[in-house]
């Protein structure tokens, strides 16, 4: 049974005298990869927060909980928290950054990537020093001849670099977002 609304076949050329219909496609990826984006202080220091984050992370989680009496020690499940949490989102940041998906994707582009680096890089860096600050004051707990106490003057260590790191990061976010006006708008469809 035929449809009368429905037609037998379709003329895809135009009328005579008229233009063509304007057809947009998408015209290649959403993302592209960006390797001098690792070139760049930002991408650098990127790096650096995921190398000091592990190596931190990995020598807290590498110690056995099983050894804290009376609650000393027991800011480690803070320190890992913060070393994982970071770590993870630093992770996604620099994915994002390396696939260029802050200017390429039009959802993205209009955020102040500026503005939102420098915020959570300066969050980071509170978070980051408060960890290594438990961790230290854990270190201290530990006497110097007992199992793991160089694990945990190590994630000490290593959570102070990734603190400097993030510091110096939220410093740069800061001066890129400065040099875009400095409003939270400011920087909107930019990226470091």
């Amino acid at each position: 049974m035929e449809d009368p609304a429905f037609p037998d076949s379709v003329d895809s050329m135009p009328p005579a005298g008229t233009a063509p219909p304007k057809t947009t496609t998408g015209g290649g990826s959403m993302v592209s990869f960006n390797v001098d984006y690792i070139k760049t202080i930002p991408g650098i220091l990127k790096v650096c927060e995921l190398f000091f984050g592990l190596i931190t992370w990995s020598c807290v989680a590498s110690y056995p909980y099983q050894y804290y009496l009376n609650g000393i020690g027991a800011g480690q499940h803070w320190v890992m928290f913060v070393a994982v949490t970071t770590w993870l989102i630093t992770l996604i940041l620099f994915v994002m950054f390396i696939l260029s998906v802050p200017s390429n994707v039009p959802v993205l582009s209009g955020l102040p990537w500026p503005f939102m680096e420098m915020a959570y890089n300066g969050g980071a860096s509170v978070l980051y020093f408060l960890a290594a600050c438990v961790q230290a004051g854990t270190t201290a707990t530990r006497w110097v001849y007992l199992p793991g106490y160089t694990t945990y003057a190590a994630a000490a260590a290593f959570a102070f670099f990734t603190t400097i790191a993030y510091v110096a990061d939220a410093f740069f976010a800061f001066q890129a977002w400065r040099s875009q006006g400095g409003g939270p708008a400011a920087g909107a469809g930019a990226q470091p």
